[in-house]
């Protein structure tokens, strides 16, 4: 019969009793490391707690209201460049920020000739994506919620793009990086503090 006389056993005993030891010792480290679950019969099964920070996490959106319609005295301007004539601004009380993370609000875009589109929109930093929920049309007095078969996919922002406002208003208000620049309140005093002289 072979015997081991090295560390961890006396001379002349089989090895079986301290290899046992030292492989329980070695399983139980790969079991927590790995975060595996273990089943034994008649034992509940355990969920790991090991939480990998780098999976992807869903993304789940809240259910979004409309706001009440912008009034001229609550629209704040702000430039955005490669845009010609156009005149962009947010609604400063439409500002939001949900439990989403998302970031929503009005923008009214006015042409040279004084046309208006008026939008009510969605950001999402994490992303860097944008959505539409509801346009309002000119003269119109009520919401007019997006009903495209595309009202539920998010659009990444392009900061190359010809009026790119959704892109300057993250870039340079709403987002820091990957994560919201702070609170509504903060936003709109941002964005007035930045604000064109009309």
């Amino acid at each position: 019969m072979n015997s081991f006389t090295g560390r961890g056993a006396r001379a002349g005993q089989p090895a079986s009793r301290a290899l046992r030891g030292t492989c329980l010792l070695l399983a139980a480290a790969c079991l927590t490391l790995a975060g595996c679950k273990t089943t034994s019969k008649g034992m509940p099964e355990e969920e790991s707690q090991w939480i990998n920070p780098f999976e992807p996490k869903d993304f789940k959106e809240a259910e979004t209201l409309l706001p009440p319609l912008p009034k001229d005295a609550d629209l704040i301007p702000f430039s955005v460049s490669g845009t010609g004539d156009f005149r962009f601004a947010v609604d400063g009380k439409s500002i939001a920020v949900g439990a989403d993370n998302v970031v929503r609000y009005t923008v009214v875009i006015t042409s040279p000739g004084g046309g208006r589109n008026v939008n009510y929109e969605g950001m999402r930093c994490d992303a860097f994506e944008r959505k539409l929920y509801a346009t309002l049309p000119q003269g119109a007095t009520e919401w007019v919620p997006n009903r495209s078969e595309d009202r539920d996919t998010w659009y990444r922002m392009e900061t190359r793009a010809r009026n790119a406002y959704s892109a300057t208003l993250a870039k340079d208000f709403f987002c820091e990086g990957r994560t919201v620049a702070g609170k509504p309140a903060q936003m709109a005093a941002d964005l007035k503090a930045h604000a064109p002289s009309r």
